[in-house]
Order: structure tokens, then sequence, then C-alpha cells
């Protein structure tokens, strides 16, 4: 059984969002809530692929995500955990709670792995 296209690739808006874009998806969030992100793109009208939505959400919009610079302590825990758990992003980014696995990902791919 094969779980149909997320969307229709004609018409999808590729590359960066923009401040209006990142509004509308921001404000649909928080009426509705995460979720169902299939369904985000017709409801909201963004011309954008719901993984992108959902995306974009998680990693960049969603309160409490701490951006910036990293610390020295959160530096020395991805290294020890990275060494536990390997490239297991996810369960890394458990135990800092405020970063993302993709920005803890990026910062081990560029400034730690050695």
């Amino acid at each position: 059984m094969v779980r149909p296209p997320c969307c229709d690739k004609d018409g999808v808006k590729k590359g960066p969002w923009t401040p209006e874009e990142d509004l509308v998806l921001v404000s649909y969030v928080q009426e509705h809530g995460p979720g169902n992100w299939r369904a985000v793109p017709t409801r909201t009208g963004l011309m954008r692929c719901s993984k992108s939505c959902r995306l974009r959400w998680t990693n960049y919009l969603r309160p409490g995500i701490k951006r910036g610079n990293f610390t020295d302590q959160e530096e020395k825990l991805i290294v020890h955990l990275q060494a536990l758990l390997g490239n297991r992003w996810a369960a890394i980014a458990s135990y800092l709670p405020e970063r993302t696995d993709n920005d803890i990902k990026n910062y081990w791919n560029t400034h730690l792995k050695r």
C-alpha cells in the first residue's frame, strides 16, 4: 500500500520563507494547534509542501526554541551524548529541550566533528 504524495509538485513554492508566510503559519498553528500538517497548505493558502510547513514550524517558529551560539556546557553535553548515542540527533535533543535536533546535528557537523 502506497501513501499518496503530500502535495502536487506543480505550483509549490521553494526557497526561503517570507515573513508574511511565517506569520500565516504561526497564526494557523496558534489557532488550530500543531498537527495535521497535510491540511495546512490548503487551509492557509500557503503554496508550500506540508513537509516544508512542518519543518519550518518545528525548526524555526515553534515557541521555546533557543537560537544562537551554544554554551560550553551544551557543547560538552553534545560531545558526551554523541559518544554514547551516536548520531541519534532526536535522542540527543531530548536532553537539550530548547534546541532542535536539526540545530544540534548542524552544530556537530560544522563545529565539533573530529
